[in-house]
């Protein structure tokens, strides 16, 4: 198999203490040491991240009695594409409510490479405009009731990938208010295809596709 078309194997680490049992991935087996400790070590900074900014919620100075869970989804894991989706869930004593927080890791299992947005298209093409169109109709058409006018992504939008779909996503109180939980915008790769950069993760993931259509 060539190292275009590794997966990776996942171990799961657990966080439980002070009122956290967080549970997340991290990836083995890989054949460059280095590239997994990469991936490895972006997957616990996002981690580590949102447990500290949901325990600045809503009390900037910190949040000292909690109960805070965390799960995790591996999205795509073939083609030497990785992508994996972190989600936290806090209920500080005493509060009204909870709040969820999502966060994402794409990465090259080959390299080691984080992905941005950016990343997935071909430099000089107009995909923000195409992307952010689309959302906004999802917007429109699911009715989503909004806090806030939608403003754009930008290139360092979350995002993460599945076998079909590039999906968007914002925070809650983003745009929507607090009962519509993590809004989510599934995008078919087939709708930005003339954007999509050959070389990306996605292009990979089209061409795992196109070579299973061709047998």
């Amino acid at each position: 198999m060539s190292q275009d078309g590794i997966s990776a194997r996942i171990v799961e680490k657990r966080i439980r203490q002070n009122g956290m049992d967080i549970v997340y991935p991290q990836v083995a087996g890989l054949p460059d040491p280095e590239a997994q400790e990469r991936i490895n070590r972006a997957i616990g900074e996002r981690v580590r991240g949102l447990i500290a900014r949901q325990r600045r919620w809503p009390d900037s100075a910190g949040i000292e009695k909690f109960d805070m869970t965390g799960t995790y989804r591996v999205t795509v894991n073939k083609k030497g594409v990785l992508s994996v989706r972190l989600e936290n869930y806090i209920f500080p004593e005493q509060a009204a409510h909870g709040l969820t927080m999502a966060d994402s890791v794409t990465a090259d299992l080959k390299t080691g490479k984080v992905y941005t947005l950016k990343d997935l298209f071909r430099r000089g093409t107009d995909y923000l405009f195409t992307l952010n169109m689309i959302i906004r109709e999802q917007f429109r058409e699911r009715d989503l009731p909004m806090i806030n006018e939608f403003r754009g992504i930008t290139a360092n939008q979350d995002f993460y990938l599945t076998p079909k779909n590039l999906v968007i996503y914002f925070q809650v109180y983003e745009y929507t208010p607090y009962y519509v939980g993590i809004p989510e915008f599934e995008i078919p790769y087939q709708k930005i295809i003339n954007y999509i950069d050959e070389k990306g993760p996605i292009g990979r993931l089209l061409s795992d596709r196109a070579e299973r259509a061709g047998n």
